[in-house]
């Protein structure tokens, strides 16, 4: 059943009544202009608010489509240049922190030098965060399921390899048996040297079949000798599951280090590149830290005067600080990443990653959607007036603290017009300071029945 119909007819009867009740108030405050305009300007904040609410909320139960993105607010922090920005990155995912736990090397040691340490050597180097992952129970225990399977998958090839070799070898048998036959020459003549080569065409024919018959019975017996050998040495690593398991996790920190100290190089995509580039961990950190200088030189002529510069100069910074925190981000997934392939390697596929928690980012998004709900609400139907337009104004400016429209600052993406010091929020939030320094929610909205009781008032004549 479509709902659409019935909640937009709800809608347009509120919208109606609102308008209706916003007149009446006005005519009962003698048709005061600054009465009428201050209602005019609460319930167009409050509708503001209320039904961006409801669009984030209603894209987020809806789930990605090909017309729908679910609201999430990292993508505005991701680029945010402000003082807040970077805290609330960290809100959703701390790249820094990873980087610095899983991909610096904690030691000093040339890729030359790592290279030459014993495998027990380089696995004690991995860094710390990524080994208390590999030395779990639940590691342990997937690694020797892993082997168990493994050993019991190579039996079952062994025998497959084995029956298709046999075919082979059978096929192989009968197609020299018949080439002996068909090279075989006749000697039809009735004399007696027709008759003698006769005689030995037939001895050397059938020699040759014996040696071909003998050459496949070899090789059978010895397809058979190696399903046999390679199926033995599958259940003895499959019964030696419990002394194999260790040294499975040991090798797999050991190839995590390797990466870590520059040994071993990992693919990765690159912009404009097709297919994967091996890279390093030390080569991506020097990479890293080139963008962060990069960025550095290109803000600092702008941090030292006022104006954008030219639109050259912000599009550079922008990229350039864009490039910075996706590369951040990438090397952080990408280790996780690799250390997750490493530990369905070794455990043949058993390991099930445990879904990350969400992160208190994505819980204030959950939060922010309907906070601007209820303070849309309480704004538009006069609701406690005052202190939602309070709340209100804290929103706007710690949206106002992410992207401030600071000279030396981009712009954030999809921003109207060229806005210096002051945009929309500012704006915005100024007017719900007005409206909270009046007491429009007795004028029109909840105020007047849910306040009297606690409150005294003073009659007010507001024209």
């Amino acid at each position: 059943m479509n709902l659409t119909p019935t909640l937009a007819a709800v809608v347009y009867a509120g919208l109606i009544g609102t308008v209706l009740s916003l007149i009446v108030a006005t005519a009962t405050n003698r048709w005061s202009p600054r009465v009428f305009l201050l209602l005019a300007l609460r319930l167009a904040i409050g509708w503001h608010f209320m039904f961006e609410g409801f669009h984030k909320i209603h894209s987020t139960y809806t789930g990605p489509t090909d017309t729908n993105r679910p609201f999430s607010s990292e993508p505005y922090f991701k680029v945010a240049p402000g003082p807040i920005g970077e805290k609330m990155r960290r809100e959703f995912s701390d790249p820094a922190a990873d980087i610095a736990a899983k991909v610096k090397a904690p030691k000093e040691i040339s890729p030359a030098e790592f290279k030459n340490l014993s495998t027990e050597q380089q696995a004690a180097a991995c860094p710390e965060a990524v080994a208390k992952a590999f030395d779990t129970d639940a590691v342990l225990k997937a690694t020797e399921e892993g082997i168990k399977l493994e050993a019991e998958q190579d039996a079952k090839d062994a025998d497959k390899t084995a029956e298709k070799a046999l075919k082979d070898a059978k096929a192989a048998e009968e197609k020299a048996l018949e080439s002996v036959r068909v090279n075989s020459v006749r000697w039809d003549g009735p004399d007696l040297w027709g008759a003698v080569q006769r005689g030995l065409q037939a001895r050397q024919t059938e020699a040759n079949k014996a040696e071909i018959k003998a050459d496949a019975e070899k090789a059978r017996k010895k397809i058979q000798a190696d399903a046999e050998k390679a199926k033995k040495e599958a259940k003895e690593r499959g019964e030696k599951f419990a002394d194999l398991a260790p040294k499975r996790i040991l090798e797999a920190k050991a190839a995590y280090a390797r990466w870590v100290y520059g040994v071993d190089a990992a693919d990765v995509t690159v912009k404009f590149v097709t297919g994967g580039v091996p890279r390093n961990a030390p080569q991506r950190l020097d990479y890293l830290e080139s963008l962060r200088a990069s960025l550095h030189a290109a803000e600092a002529p702008q941090a030292d005067g006022l104006g954008n510069g030219t639109g050259t100069d912000v599009k550079r910074i922008a990229e350039l600080r864009q490039s910075l925190i996706s590369t951040e981000a990438d090397l952080a997934r990408d280790a996780n990443t690799y250390a997750a392939d490493l530990r369905k390697t070794i455990s043949a596929g058993k390991i099930v990653e445990i879904p990350a928690e969400p992160s208190r980012g994505q819980l204030m998004d959950k939060v922010t959607m309907w906070f601007l709900v209820g303070v849309g609400a309480c704004v538009m139907f006069g609701l406690l007036t005052r202190l939602a337009c309070l709340l209100a104004c804290g929103f706007l400016v710690t949206t106002y603290l992410a992207h401030p429209p600071f000279p030396w600052y981009p712009l954030p993406p999809g921003t109207e017009g060229n806005p210096v010091f002051v945009n929309k929020n500012v704006i915005e939030a100024l007017a719900l300071l007005v409206l909270a320094s009046y007491p429009t929610g007795r004028w029109l909205g909840l105020d007047a029945i849910v306040l009297r009781p606690f409150c005294k008032y003073k009659p007010e004549r507001p024209a």
